[in-house]
């Protein structure tokens, strides 16, 4: 088992945002509305090679981790990386999986 934490480099000091066991990879990175918010591809819940998932988690600006190990945003044949976009009201996040 491989532990591979997510680290958000803020004002010069590191902090895990999740430190959950196998591989969290692809990250995308907004600040918005006075938080950084994080979305990234997660294996904690590997079956088999296309099983990651999508997590997201919610930064405040003093680095203050408010979902600590992300929250789970979409988990079937995740492949390849996650981006977001934001509306003024939604999050979008887009991913490439297995079809």
């Amino acid at each position: 088992m491989v532990l591979v934490s997510l680290v958000l480099l803020f004002c010069g000091a590191d902090f895990p945002i999740c430190t959950a066991h196998l591989s969290q990879d692809y990250t995308s990175v907004h600040y918005i509305n006075n938080q950084y918010y994080v979305f990234w591809q997660d294996e904690r819940f590997r079956l088999d090679e296309f099983t990651s998932a999508i997590f997201a988690a919610r930064i405040a600006p003093d680095g203050t981790v408010i979902d600590a190990d992300g929250k789970v945003i979409f988990n079937d044949s995740v492949f390849y990386g996650v981006d977001a976009a934001y509306d003024g009201d939604n999050f979008l996040a887009v991913f490439r999986n297995t079809c």
